[in-house]
């Protein structure tokens, strides 16, 4: 996880806003403070959101709960909740671009109090909340020039708000993520003339534990090659991990790297192609029992059109679940059997970014049960277009996002077929090339 990549993909990720007419500049226009729209439908469950780049907190199952403000300035990107939903991670940046102020680890309460910033350095990557416990992994960049390196670090955060300092290790991976008995992190080597793609397992103290070669080296006449795995997605039993393999070019990775999937548990055998897709770790997607991955297929790098959901077996056998001519994202399965996976879909649009239209006019929130059947589950106009299916563990209910305009929306409820809607104002960033990444929206679901 080198500092040099990071630029890179910003950079390249600044130029997909340039293309789009500035996503960016858009959320930055002020609007109105968002709004408790229906006090009288309550939820079990609390919700992050950003709103005129800054960052809100509600509690859903208190009628009484308002929006409250947790960043007064600079940007707030939103990283997610802890496994207990007490805590809520943000990174703010000093300005109003992701892409050009750098980034600081922020940790807060559920109800908005006791803020606290984790570290004085700023982040690299994206930081990573423990499946088992509250501890979080993240990276930091140290020095400057030849003697700058990366730092993985570790905290644990104590149920009094108390911030305990883990281990400090060289980051010497291009990325990672928690195993999930969270005893472990899952990393992934860059290939170099000589050294293959690798994935390498290591303990928190940073010590490797077992070393998984995914690809032969490169030969050194290929001008373009795989460089490393990222977006990595362990299954829960932590036996498969499925990942993008990245190449060393970063205009064609854009649009569209190989899927791959790999049995940690039988390294003999070679990976899986699944498919090629555009590197978002939030389009890939395990059930609860580890028996299905369901993944967004297609290549370019517009998330508007040719973006097929698909679903892969233990196997690596895949099955499409697409028309030819509808756009997927977001696919998220309920935690609870019969698991129900949730996912948005549209009519495929190569779309000219236009402040007055919807990216994907009439996008809803479609469900495919366990016997394969696909129907829409959300209803609105054509104007309007729904993002972020959040549904509740059994799959009964469900948050998302409703855009009314491009670049700001509502909180919608749905449950026993009707819709709600619960906060206006919630605004955001279209992404690169219309991903609406990273999320507006985080919903933690009471037990």
């Amino acid at each position: 996880m080198k500092g040099t990549w990071r630029k890179v993909t910003c950079v390249a990720a600044m130029l997909g806003m340039l293309t789009l007419a500035g996503g960016q500049s858009l959320a930055a226009e002020q609007r109105e403070l968002p709004t408790r729209s229906n006090k009288e439908v309550t939820v079990p469950a609390q919700i992050a959101f950003t709103s005129n780049q800054q960052l809100f907190v509600l509690n859903l199952q208190d009628k009484n709960s308002t929006p409250k403000p947790i960043t007064k300035d600079g940007l707030a990107e939103i990283v997610g909740w802890s496994g207990d939903g007490q805590w809520l991670l943000f990174v703010q940046y000093k300005g109003d671009s992701r892409y050009s102020a750098p980034g600081y680890l922020w940790l807060v309460r559920a109800d908005g109090s006791g803020a606290v910033q984790l570290d004085d350095r700023p982040v690299t990557g994206v930081p990573k909340w423990s499946p088992k416990r509250n501890q979080v992994a993240y990276t930091v960049e140290i020095g400057s020039g030849e003697q700058s390196r990366t730092l993985l670090v570790l905290k644990d955060i104590r149920d009094n708000g108390e911030v305990v300092a883990g281990a400090e290790t060289p980051a010497e991976f291009y990325d990672f993520t928690w195993m999930p008995d969270g005893e472990a992190l899952l990393t992934s080597t860059a290939a170099a003339k000589n050294r293959p793609m690798t994935l390498v397992l290591q303990n928190l103290a940073g010590q490797p534990l077992a070393a998984y070669p995914i690809a032969e080296p490169p030969n050194g006449e290929e001008d373009i090659y795989g460089l490393a795995a990222t977006g990595m997605k362990v299954s829960p039993d932590g036996q498969l991990v499925a990942y993008y393999v990245q190449y060393n070019a970063a205009s064609l990775s854009a649009d569209g790297v190989p899927i791959q999937l790999f049995n940690l548990k039988q390294p003999a055998k070679k990976p899986i192609e699944l498919g090629t897709g555009l590197a978002y770790p939030q389009w890939l997607a395990w059930t609860a029992n580890s028996q299905q991955l369901a993944f967004i297929d297609g290549t370019d790098r517009m998330a508007t059109k040719n973006k097929q959901l698909k679903l892969a077996g233990r196997d690596g056998k895949v099955v499409s679940a697409s028309p030819a001519d509808s756009v997927d994202t977001y696919p998220v399965w309920s935690a609870k059997p019969p698991y129900t996976l949730f996912f948005s879909r549209g009519k495929a649009t190569d779309h000219a970014f236009d402040t007055d239209k919807m990216m994907v006019p009439g996008q809803r929130i479609w469900t495919r049960n366990a016997n394969g059947a696909e129907q829409p589950l959300t209803k609105g106009a054509e104007q309007t277009a729904d993002y972020y299916p959040s549904p509740s563990p059994d799959g009964s209910k469900l948050l998302f996002l409703r855009l009314d305009q491009v670049d700001s929306g509502s909180l919608f409820y749905q449950a026993d077929g009707k819709e709600s809607e619960l906060v206006k104002g919630i605004t955001g960033d279209i992404g690169y090339y219309a991903n609406y990444l990273p999320e507006w929206i985080a919903v933690y679901w009471n037990s």
